[in-house]
Parts: structure tokens; C-alpha cells; sequence
């Protein structure tokens, strides 16, 4: 188990794609509430794939505290493998059902129905299980996103812009449950514009 306060995430490199966007030194413990912020183009996006594995620094180093492991690992090494949940826009297999989904979900990671209908419920999206993916809105499919994907997160949760598509009400929603997830023991990494997130964060990595 890694204890509270100690240190999940150790951030100490340069990055970018093909060229530098830019560079960051920093160590997240478990529990802490961590917002991304700069303008439109600084790198937001970049550095939340960096910090996921998602994208290989340019120099330097990602680790991550894994549960299970001895010493920190690299998020896109296979001892990293699902140390870390990345929330981005929302990805749905067009022939599948939401209510098909979120049982393919049960079935992929071993969390019960009856669990994850629970944890489903404050974002209203189980009680459309037969409608496809085509069907929802914007606002329905980011919550579907964000309500399935937080229900079985990993101990460390990065999250790009988590607010598009979602009204005031939800963004509320939103800062609850991530604050929630904090005080649980969750490492939550949020890339935002939203005041209300950036707000809700203990502190800030502004770019």
C-alpha cells in the first residue's frame, strides 16, 4: 500500500512532440488535488499524455508509486500498465449500447454491476442502457465518459479538460467527486480551464 502523503507521481522532464513545449519538475503525493492551467497551445494536453505514459518525454523521466511494485516505475513500461487512468474525450465502440459497455467494463477490470451501477449513478447515464453511442449528446457522452471511467479508476487519474460538455450543474458534479477521490487516497491531476476545477485543487502547475 503506498500511504497517504507519500509521494505517487515524481515529474523531472522535458516535453513535447517533435519540439519542446516545455519543461517540469515536480512530486505529487497520494491524496492531492492537482490542477494544470495555462492559455490555449502551452502544452496542457501534452504534459497529461507524458504524465500517462501516453507520450515518451523528450528528456528526462515519468514515475509512478504502483501498488504491488518495490520501486517507482515508468507509466508506459509494462510493470506501469494501469497505475494510470487517462480521461480524455470519449471513445465508444459505435455497435455497442451504453448499458453493453458498462458491462464490458464490469467484466474487464472484475468490478460487479451492481458496484458500478452505484458509483454510476450520481451521473444519470445507466438509466439509458440501450441507447447507442450516436444517440447521446455531447453532455451524455462526456458523462458516460467521465462516470465509467472514474468508477474504476487506477490510483493516480489524469484528467484533460474534464469540463467540455458539461454545464455548471455537472462541473459541479465533477469537483465533488475528484475532491471525493482526493480524500480517499486518489493522486487527481486535472489539465482546466474551468474556475471551478482550478479552484478545487490544492494546488497548481501553471505552464
Amino acid at each position: 500500500m503506498i500511504e497517504p502523503g507519500k509521494t505517487s507521481l515524481e515529474v523531472d522532464c522535458v516535453y513535447g512532440h517533435s519540439s519542446i513545449l516545455g519543461e517540469i519538475s515536480a512530486e505529487i503525493r497520494k491524496g492531492e488535488f492537482v490542477s494544470i492551467t495555462g492559455p490555449n497551445g502551452v502544452g496542457k494536453s501534452t504534459l497529461i499524455s507524458t504524465i500517462a505514459g501516453e507520450i515518451e518525454p523528450i528528456e528526462g523521466t515519468v514515475r509512478v508509486a504502483c501498488e504491488g511494485e518495490e520501486t517507482f516505475v515508468d507509466p508506459s513500461s509494462p510493470q506501469g500498465a494501469g497505475c494510470v487512468t487517462s480521461i480524455s474525450d470519449p471513445a465508444f465502440l459505435p455497435d455497442l449500447t451504453l448499458g453493453e459497455h458498462i458491462n464490458l467494463v464490469s467484466l474487464r477490470t472484475g468490478v460487479g454491476m451492481d458496484t458500478l451501477l452505484s458509483r454510476l449513478e450520481p451521473w444519470r447515464v445507466a438509466e439509458l442502457p440501450n441507447t447507442l453511442p450516436s444517440r447521446l449528446s455531447s453532455g451524455q457522452k462526456q458523462r458516460a465518459n467521465l462516470g465509467i471511467q472514474l468508477a474504476v479508476a487506477a490510483p493516480v487519474v489524469v484528467l484533460d479538460e474534464p469540463e467540455r460538455h458539461l454545464d455548471a450543474d455537472w462541473t459541479r458534479l465533477l469537483c465533488a467527486q475528484l475532491r471525493q477521490m482526493a480524500q480517499s487516497g486518489f493522486t487527481v491531476i486535472v489539465a482546466s480551464h474551468s474556475p471551478s476545477l482550478i479552484d478545487e485543487a490544492d494546488w497548481e502547475i501553471r505552464l
